[in-house]
């Protein structure tokens, strides 16, 4: 999570954000115990295991944002309304 994150942040405003999301995961890590397990197609293991975690991991990024970007935009409305009701 903490790899989808970073990467995140850096690449929220690109295009193809999964495959950014892709790459680093692939990079930083460490899939090898698929292949300690035995799995003689340990590459379409790992490309699913990374494929499934960044289609879910992405909306719920998204949705987080969104969420505390609506959050901060509450308090900043009543932050003036109370402004406005205090004569200031």
């Amino acid at each position: 999570m903490t790899v989808l994150e970073n990467v995140l942040s850096k690449v929220a405003h690109l295009e193809s954000i999964e495959l950014y999301m892709t790459r680093a995961i692939k990079k930083e890590v460490d899939c090898g115990w698929i292949r300690l397990v035995g799995s003689l197609h340990y590459q379409g293991v790992e490309g699913g295991i990374v494929r499934c975690v960044t289609r879910i991991s992405i909306p719920w990024w998204c949705k987080q944002k969104n969420q505390s970007m609506n959050r901060a935009s509450r308090q900043k409305v009543i932050k003036r309304k109370f402004k406005i009701l205090s004569h200031q």
